[in-house]
């Protein structure tokens, strides 16, 4: 679409109808609802410029997740390279503490988002890709720029640490009468 006009109306079209699902994917990858909203509009600004390479047989949506995942890794890059030249040591991603609404501060208390919290950048997309927007693995793939396998493997690991961590914060019940450790003491005769 080489038109302007048809080009500015298309992403405007494009940024009512699915702006709230970008800014979702990127604050589940940024934890940080400022970042989150910047890399939601640099995303729409990118697609504009790209949107002669968006093909219009294909869904719009997994094209501009794709777009918006790339920017919030990229993000968080630049985040770590900042970190990392000022001196410091330790690389963490954390939120800002600013003010926040109520509605974010009952996402940070739940279980689910700490431990989200606690996965790598890239392992955070690939879940909320897989389970939030329900992408199959090839399709993560091309949005990440990986292939099918690796993205298997993240979400393997992925699982596996959020199971490890959901399980430390919240232990599963004890049923009365059954034993709480898995070794046999025999009793003496």
């Amino acid at each position: 679409m080489n038109d302007p006009d048809a080009r500015t109306a298309a992403v405007e079209r494009a940024y009512r109808d699915h702006a709230a699902d970008l800014y979702r994917l990127a604050f589940g990858i940024l934890r940080d609802q400022e970042a989150a909203s910047d890399a939601t509009q640099v995303a729409f600004a990118r697609a504009f410029e790209r949107w002669a390479q968006y093909d219009p047989s294909l869904p719009l949506l997994p094209w501009l997740h794709g777009i918006v995942a790339h920017e919030a890794l990229d993000v968080l890059r630049r985040r770590r390279v900042r970190w990392i030249a000022a001196g410091n040591v330790a690389v963490r991603d954390s939120a800002g503490s600013g003010d926040r609404d109520l509605a974010s501060r009952i996402v940070e208390r739940s279980a689910v988002d700490a431990a989200l919290a606690e996965l790598k950048p890239t392992a955070r997309a690939v879940i909320l890709l897989r389970h939030l927007y329900g992408y199959g693995y090839a399709e993560i793939g091309q949005l990440l720029g990986t292939s099918p396998g690796n993205v298997g493997v993240l979400l393997t690991r992925a699982h596996a640490t959020l199971r490890q961590v959901l399980s430390e914060a919240d232990p599963p019940p004890t049923v009365p009468g059954t034993p709480t450790t898995t070794r046999h003491i025999e009793e003496p005769r």
